[in-house]
């Protein structure tokens, strides 16, 4: 499978999706041109390092397309440049020492092959290697093939038994995704859980919500953030998302059942790496980013990463700013091929607001009115305001032993401040216009985490047979704090608002609270791989948790010391085909502590979930191919329901099954790329309270049967233009119920589009997300939520 690269190896945007699947299909008439002005020889300094890595810079340098097998350039490298070089003299020096050309294509790219044989023949050795594809490094193209999420080990995506989406720093940008939510809506089962809400990172995973406050948000392989309101993660600070599906507690510890996202940040880097770019767009966007790395001695035992951004911007919704500031330094110490320790840090400062839901009557329900404006502001300008200061300090260090035993241990130290006044509604008064009842809330949190886990590997063969074993204990200790008074506020007409009314005396509210959550895990894994051909995983776990709150205007204790255990379990089977198919079979489990007691005074259990999930993937050796599909039940026991005995109380009696069929593509052809996925999920409530049988049977609140979407990119090289690049993406998701309003939220559909043009060290883009403007409603929840209108960023970079 050829991969093309013009900077980075960027993938290129595709017209169509027909092109995309055309595989055998010439994409277009070869245009013979001659040698373009980008081809001049440049003064080019490239540092010594992994040999694909050098030719993406090169190539990027000069404005050339650059098509290659990535398998032929596996664990190369080569002593980089210094001097002035045009295409084929410094395609030459780079590859000089290896058995491989570089042979100019009538349309004028450029292609890496092999050399004739007796050529290759008389080229001396090199012995010198680099890491291959990395389980936390860059991803090339769109199809990751190894992952750590799944495993807490570098493993093959083929080799890991249940289901995992990556989504890495090229896609991102391509996309100019500025959210979590944003880079993973061309994911199967995943959506974002609330409108466009910039106060934090909230999805629907399979069918069960899945938050910071839930465990289910991690960063390098940590628990990250406390609360549900502790902001949203940058982009633009990360190397990869990744998103394990459905019960993962054996490696995690407590977490909802629907999946984990653990982020993966940027890190040091000995190949020179200098960035800058500029944003302007909708809403009075402004964003100036820089990422810069390298090495910081001749022997490459110090590097650093530095990853910057300002932003100064407005929103759709009136009043509401989305402002951040946002920095991450990193320090990596590698005396030797053995050891490495990394320092890292990240800053980050937002200025926004908490933008509270919008009645049903009006938006997906009729209103005499007609509907509400998308940009309508329940708040009180000058009031709202959500300022969140959120800082992380840490380390991963890793040691091996030999080629049987490796030690990784990491420690991250967690704070988030947030401010956090907001205005809250209920209702319409009979006019159908003005508010009901408008209150306000001013809010303080105050979140403290600190994590680590220590884990040993290793790795042996008996026989057919190749082990890798994993033992680790994981600690983390959470504190959160929420001081919160209540306010009556003026009402407000929602279709004509004006606004600066009086505001009522504070009142404490009595959610103001102190808690603090320990956590120990205990845990262990077998991968054993057996003739090459067949990998089997077992993992089990053990978790000890205690946890105590109180209230802040009292000496109310709604737990004191309350301790839950847990020991959870996974197996998975996979086979490996010669051809790249990959067939697995999989159960795993899951675990969230439940504070409280029943009206006998009994501590409540853990809720349990339970996943079963057969699955199919296929990555060609060589490829820039990964197709997926899988079935899976999970189901949730043990959920919370009213005590049909005494209301005052409540039972587990409850239960929630999620079935679902997902289907992944990720591939390229040519110089296109597509990414296409589509997800049925069957949501809905088995078992209830004896008080209210007509839940049972009914579909989970903000699941859609039906999700799908699509997104392809094409490099226009065949027709002479190797740097205009176009893409353009299709997102569907299907009527919804809502989760406390008995609604349905209608479906949509939106496009998303991008258009590029990379000459050298430059490159301009345009991206356009929901390109006809549609209005929607993103989901139902205690309100609805509008979905966000079309957006436009024009964006200049400069790499060097």
């Amino acid at each position: 499978m050829q991969h093309t690269a013009f900077f980075r190896q960027r993938p290129t945007a595709a017209a169509c999706l027909a092109l995309m699947l055309a595989a055998a299909a010439p994409l277009a008439p070869r245009i013979a041109s001659a040698q373009p002005a980008a081809e001049a020889p440049r003064a080019l300094k490239i540092a010594p390092g992994p040999l694909g890595a050098a030719l993406n810079r090169f190539a990027a340098a000069l404005g050339v397309e650059l098509s290659v097998d990535t398998a032929l350039l596996d664990g190369l490298r080569c002593n980089g440049l210094d001097g002035r070089y045009g295409a084929e003299d410094g395609f030459a020096a780079l590859l000089a020492g290896h058995a491989l050309q570089a042979v100019r294509q009538p349309n004028g790219s450029w292609t890496v092959q092999r050399r004739p044989q007796a050529a290759a023949d008389s080229l001396p050795a090199i012995t010198a290697r680099a890491a291959g594809d990395s389980a936390t490094g860059p991803l090339t193209g769109y199809a990751a093939r190894r992952s750590a999420t799944a495993t807490r080990t570098d493993t093959p995506m083929l080799e890991t038994p249940q289901t995992l989406t990556v989504v890495g720093a090229e896609e991102i940008e391509v996309r100019k995704a500025d959210s979590l939510a944003e880079a993973v809506g061309y994911t199967a089962s995943v959506l974002r859980s609330e409108g466009v809400d910039r106060t934090g990172d909230g999805f629907v995973m399979r069918g069960f919500q899945a938050t910071a406050s839930q465990g289910n948000l991690y960063r390098d392989g940590s628990k990250y953030s406390v609360n549900l309101y502790d902001g949203r993660q940058e982009p633009y600070g990360l190397e990869r998302i990744e998103i394990l599906k459905g019960a993962a507690s054996v490696l995690y510890g407590n977490s909802a059942p629907g999946g984990i996202i653990n982020t993966v940040s940027k890190r040091p880097t000995n190949e020179a790496l200098h960035e800058l770019n500029l944003e302007l767009g909708s809403f009075d966007r402004r964003q100036l980013s820089g990422d810069f790395g390298g090495a910081l001695d001749d022997a490459g035992v110090w590097s650093y990463r530095l990853t910057a951004l300002v932003r100064d911007s407005g929103s759709f919704v009136e009043h509401v700013d989305d402002d951040r500031r946002y920095l991450a330094p990193s320090l990596r110490w590698q005396p030797d091929a053995a050891t490495s320790l990394t320092l890292q840090a990240d800053l980050q400062h937002d200025h926004t607001a908490y933008v509270y839901g919008l009645p049903a009557e009006g938006t997906v329900l009729a209103n005499p009115s007609g509907r509400l404006p998308r940009d309508t502001f329940v708040g009180e300008p000058g009031y709202d305001r959500y300022d969140l200061q959120r800082r992380s300090l840490g380390y991963l260090f890793e040691h091996v032993f030999d080629e049987r035993f490796t030690l990784r241990h990491s420690l991250r130290s967690y704070r988030a401040d947030v401010d956090m006044p907001s205005i809250w509604i209920s209702g319409l008064q009979a006019d159908g216009r003005t508010t009901a009842y408008r209150g306000a809330q001013d809010r303080e949190d105050r979140a403290r985490a600190l994590m680590s886990d220590t884990s040993l590997q290793s790795k042996w063969r008996s026989g057919s047979v190749e082990h890798t074993a994993l033992v680790g204990l994981d600690v983390v200790r959470e504190r959160f704090r929420t001081v919160r008074y209540d306010r009556s506020a003026e009402p407000l007409d929602l279709y004509d608002p004006v606004y600066g009314g009086a505001f009522g005396a504070p009142e404490p509210n009595s959610f103001s609270s102190r808690s603090e959550l320990r956590r120990v895990g205990l845990y262990a894994q077998e991968q054993a791989k057996i003739a090459g051909r067949w990998v089997a995983v077992a993992g089990l776990r053990h978790d000890r948790v205690r946890y105590d709150e109180s209230a802040v205007f009292s000496d109310d204790v709604a737990a004191d010391g309350e301790k839950s255990n847990a020991t959870t379990g996974r197996a998975g089977l996979v086979y490996l085909a010669p051809n790249g198919l990959a067939p697995f079979v999989s159960f795993s489990q899951s675990f969230e502590p439940q504070t409280g007691t029943d009206r006998g005074g009994q501590r409540f259990d853990p809720t349990r979930g339970t996943q079963w999930e057969l699955g199919l993937r296929w990555q060609p050796e060589g490829s820039q191919t990964l197709l997926s599909a899988a079935l899976y039940q999970l189901t949730q026991r043990k959920v919370l329901v009213t005590d049909p005995v005494d209301t005052n109380y409540s039972v587990q009696l409850g239960e929630v099954r999620s079935r679902g069929l997902e289907l992944e593509a990720r591939t390229r052809v040519g110089a296109a790329n597509l990414v296409a996925a589509y997800a049925y999920t069957d949501a809905r409530t088995l078992k209830s309270s004896p008080l209210t049988p007509e839940a049972e049977g009914q579909r989970t609140g903000a699941v859609p049967y039906h999700q799908a979407s699509v997104w392809a990119d094409y490099g226009f090289g065949a027709f002479g233009l190797p740097a205009l690049k176009a893409g353009a993406g299709l997102r569907h998701v299907g009527s919804a119920p809502g989760v406390w309003l008995d609604v349905d939220v209608p479906g949509y559909t939106v496009v998303d589009a991008m258009l590029s043009w990379t000459e050298g060290p430059w490159r301009l883009a345009l991206n356009v997300a929901n390109l006809g403007d549609k209005t929607y409603v993103a989901s139902c929840t205690y309100l609805c939520f509008y979905g966000e209108p079309r957006r436009v960023t024009g964006s200049v970079s400069y790499r060097w």
